[in-house]
């Protein structure tokens, strides 16, 4: 399914995405969203959750709005 809507740009330059494609993309108040810029488009999709030092993503632990694999915490802790 396709969901298309256009939103105006706020004055502090924010835009609305609406309930159904917030609902259908599983987005939630506090999800980081990652937006990129090319040329003359924007992408805006959910950020995936990954270790910060490997990039991997399973076994990640939270840690001070970071996530950190289970193995490169073993790494940390074995210094």
């Amino acid at each position: 399914m396709i969901f298309t809507n256009f939103r105006e740009i706020d004055k502090a330059g924010r835009i609305v995405i609406s309930k159904d494609i917030r609902r259908h993309l599983n987005i939630n108040p506090g999800d980081v969203l990652h937006i990129n810029a090319d040329d003359d488009c924007i992408t805006i999709r959910k950020a995936e959750a990954k270790c910060v030092f490997c990039n991997a993503h399973e076994n990640l632990i939270a840690f001070a709005e970071k996530h950190v694999c289970q193995d490169c915490l073993d790494k940390l802790n074995d210094r």
